[in-house]
């Protein structure tokens, strides 16, 4: 074989991964919408292509087997044959083979990856009727049939086909390497521009501000590179839902949200097995079956929710089930029982949550194929540790469990505020800032028991001194109306206030990983070079007041003006 049609060869599997990214969710949403001609006609399209393709690049076997397999969506199109929960099974098992051969084939363009019981399956449904003695799969609501999940994202309308290249990864890294330091060099000459105005002649001032805004453009399209949709890895979850709520008898409907969040290359491979472990509990031991969740009041349907959003240096994926919730008192009962927690401990709730990370912990009593081995949480804390990652538990009894995972930017180009303690210099990223405060000497109350708050319009919030945060005693302690308030909020409602001496300038900053000096500290998100040459440290505020404290007086909403009288 010559290194010609083995390009070819190349080429065509790459093509056929892409065309097989989306087909699984569009079987799950035949399951759920068995009368939509466009899922059929969609799936229909991409067999006749994946068919045509891959016998004209020489892969006969797997030119035979979609060929098998668009038959079959050819009777199914056509209404010869119903759509029954046998025939998604078949077709999911389908998909699977094509996943793998894909992947097999990449490896070794020579391989045998022919599959003869699934092809006798494919002809026996399009000869003896399979599964067609079943009640066919219906639009409307999943009694007298066994349960299934719903997905409830629509698959996206077709887009335009766009050219592409092939470019290696150390080529993209080595560009973005070259663009960080651009972007460093860039602010380098706009500080000296500053400091050197006088000097500085108009046309050279007007050639800054243009190679400044050609910079920004190229630092966001060069970053853009190793992002992807997680889109992709969600869409991946529906499947792990169907096969586990049927295996162990659930009803379970999935919601997605967040699917375009883009995330980086290296971090989306792996980011699939943490994320498998952690739903599979979720149906496993964290939902209530049908009857266990009428007598909560419940209906009998359980959900999962899986999404995901940007927050400052960070990627959130957050997973939500709306079970029974986590019982300390049962885990740390259990962990007792295990030897792993000592007879005597005494923890507080939110300790014996993070006991389901303990290798060889599981509150199974028998093993399964799906749980009971006590090492899914383990295996999920260590995949999202080595990315540097972190997980948090949020739980109440009888309303269900959140896990929420925190993976940052390995390199990352974001607007930022560089503010002044003292005589160091520090970073925060902008997404984190809600607003910039200077409050007036009336609206800092001292309330016992809670130091220092703030009156915001209609609000009281919670103060941090950065100097408190940072373990760094200033020289001199100044009122609160003397400083400047960062006003901080988050995603879950919370909002609070943190002091710093001065902002000194607002500007785009590389993210560059922390040494070893520093790196693993609580609240700092990596380092930067500043317009002047020098380095600071980025701050992670929401990870500083948590350290601190703060999450335990910080209430799902800000405290109101009120409480504070």
């Amino acid at each position: 074989m010559d290194n010609f049609e083995n390009d070819i060869k190349r080429d065509f599997l790459t093509e056929a991964k892409d065309l097989l990214s989306s087909t699984e969710a569009c079987f799950l949403n035949l399951e759920k919408s068995a009368e939509d001609p466009h899922i059929l006609n969609q799936l229909f399209r991409l067999a006749h292509n994946l068919k045509g393709s891959s016998g004209g690049v020489g892969f006969s076997e797997l030119a035979d087997f979609t060929h098998k397999l668009e038959s079959l969506l050819l009777a199914l199109k056509e209404k010869k044959l119903s759509i029954t929960k046998p025939i998604i099974d078949l077709l999911l098992r389908c998909n699977d083979h094509l996943t793998t051969t894909i992947e097999v084939l990449q490896n070794d363009l020579g391989a045998n990856c022919a599959n003869p019981a699934l092809s006798a399956e494919l002809t026996q449904a399009l000869t003896s009727g399979y599964g067609q003695e079943e009640n066919p799969v219906r639009t409307e609501a999943a009694p007298e049939e066994a349960p299934m999940p719903i997905l409830t994202a629509t698959p996206a309308p077709a887009k335009s086909k766009e050219e592409n290249i092939r470019v290696s990864i150390a080529r993209i890294e080595n560009l973005l390497n070259n663009v960080g330091e651009l972007s460093i060099l860039q602010a380098v000459m706009v500080q000296q521009a500053v400091e050197n105005s006088p000097a500085i002649s108009p046309l050279m001032r007007e050639t800054l501000a243009s190679m400044s805004k050609i910079i920004k453009e190229t630092q966001s399209i060069s970053m853009s590179l190793r992002m992807l949709p997680i889109k992709q890895t969600f869409q991946k979850m529906a499947r792990i839902v169907r096969d586990t709520s049927q295996a162990i008898g659930k009803d379970v409907e999935l919601h997605l949200s967040g699917e375009e969040t883009e995330i980086d290359k290296t971090v989306l491979e792996q980011i699939g097995d943490p994320l498998v472990h952690i739903i599979r509990n979720a149906i496993d031991h964290g939902l209530e079956d049908a009857e266990g969740r009428r007598v909560s009041g419940k209906s009998s349907t359980g959900h999962v929710y899986l999404s995901a959003f940007h927050r400052a240096g960070h990627i959130v994926i957050e997973v939500r089930d709306d079970g029974k919730g986590l019982d300390a008192d049962k885990l740390i009962a259990k962990a007792k029982a295990k030897g792993l927690l000592d007879g005597e401990a005494v923890l507080s709730p939110e300790q014996a949550y993070q006991l389901i990370f303990l290798p060889g912990f599981s509150t199974k009593e028998q093993v399964t194929d799906l749980s009971g081995r006590g090492v899914g949480m383990d295996v999920v804390r260590t995949n999202i540790t080595s990315l540097q990652g972190s997980i948090e538990i949020e739980t109440a009894l009888g309303k269900g469990t959140g896990f929420r995972i925190f993976l940052p930017l390995t390199l990352a180009i974001v607007d930022s505020v560089v503010i002044r303690l003292g005589e160091e210099r520090y970073v925060v990223p902008l997404a984190q800032i809600s607003e910039f405060f200077r409050p007036q000497e009336s609206e800092i109350n001292l309330v016992y028991g809670r130091s220092e708050l703030l009156t915001l319009r209609d609000e009281t919030l919670p103060v941090f001194r950065l100097s408190t945060l940072l373990q760094r005693e200033p020289k001199t302690r100044n009122p609160a109306w003397q400083l400047t308030s960062l006003i901080i909020r988050d995603n879950s409602h919370r909002a609070f206030a943190v002091l710093v001496d001065q902002i000194i300038a607002q500007q785009q900053i590389v993210i560059k990983p922390l040494g070893s000096e520093v790196k693993g500290k609580t609240g700092l998100i990596g380092s930067a070079i500043l317009g002047d040459g020098k380095p600071a440290l980025i701050l992670d505020l929401f990870e500083l007041t948590r350290a601190a404290g703060g999450s335990d007086h910080l209430k799902t909403k800000s405290y109101q003006k009120r409480e504070a009288v």
